[in-house]
């Protein structure tokens, strides 16, 4: 089976270079972060990516598992608006499959989900952020998800809210004794307790795949990128067949990619 984990980027008008990125891949599964769900007619066609993706993979994805964050009209910073979505939307992650969900939870640890429009301190502050975690039944066999966009925090170095967030995706993914795979943006660097935190119970196949980057080089008013701040994790019932990224532009991080079954 094949799972591919890729923040999408809220920033780029990109959701139909995804689609056919997502059509050339052909995975399972896919792990999705910063998608945008319009809530109102009028919002601009670059913040409906949810409904793009969902209407181009209807047909080899069928279940799908939103996990809406926060709700907004816009994006401010000291009172001056830096996005306008040109109505209502929804942020969130979202998980697509080729398999049935058995259940799903969208888990907010940290704020709840509410109306959030403010980036003037979003270091420190941030909007409300969940975790996803889903069983999906695979030819008679279970397979936990835990899908998420993490916490921001000045320079990506962790602080007590990661390390709050990763310790409570650690204990969501623990609660069953079952095949699991923890993907997702978690905004922070490799060396900061969190991301040691979950690879003490589980595989982390940045680290074991000796990856260096999972964002790409941008030339423009992105985030310059070239750092590692996606991850997989997966137990010991998981077997990795292929752990690698996928070299693409198409997003401020490249695509995870990996290749598995269930043992």
């Amino acid at each position: 089976m094949k799972l591919i984990s890729l923040n999408i980027s809220i920033k780029l008008d990109n959701a139909h270079q995804v689609v056919e990125f997502l059509h050339a891949q052909n995975a399972d599964i896919l792990a999705l972060q910063e998608l945008v769900n319009p809530l109102d007619e009028a919002v601009f066609p670059m913040y409906q990516s949810k409904k793009i993706i969902e209407e181009a993979t209807a047909d080899t994805l069928p279940y799908r598992f939103f996990g809406p964050l926060r709700y907004a009209e816009a994006s401010r910073a000291h009172g001056k608006i830096r996005r306008d979505f040109g109505g209502m939307v929804e942020q969130g992650n979202e998980i697509l499959s080729a398999y049935p969900f058995v259940n799903t939870s969208n888990e907010h640890y940290y704020k709840s989900y509410e109306y959030s429009s403010d980036r003037t301190n979003f270091a420190t502050e941030d909007h409300p952020r969940a975790v996803q975690v889903a069983t999906c039944t695979i030819d008679g066999k279970s397979l936990q998800l835990l899908n998420l966009h993490g916490l921001r925090s000045e320079g990506k170095l962790g602080d007590e809210r990661t390390l709050a967030q990763c310790t409570y995706v650690l204990e969501a993914a623990l609660r069953k004794k079952t095949p699991t795979i923890i993907a997702g943006d978690f905004n922070l660097l490799p060396d900061n307790p969190g991301i040691r935190l979950l690879s003490n119970e589980f595989r982390n196949l940045i680290d074991e795949f000796h990856i260096t980057a999972t964002r790409p080089i941008f030339q423009d008013s992105l985030e310059s990128g070239g750092n590692v701040v996606d991850y997989i994790f997966v137990n010991d019932l998981i077997e990795v067949k292929v752990f690698t990224t996928i070299d693409t532009t198409i997003s401020d991080h490249l695509a995870l990619l990996l290749e598995f079954e269930i043992k």
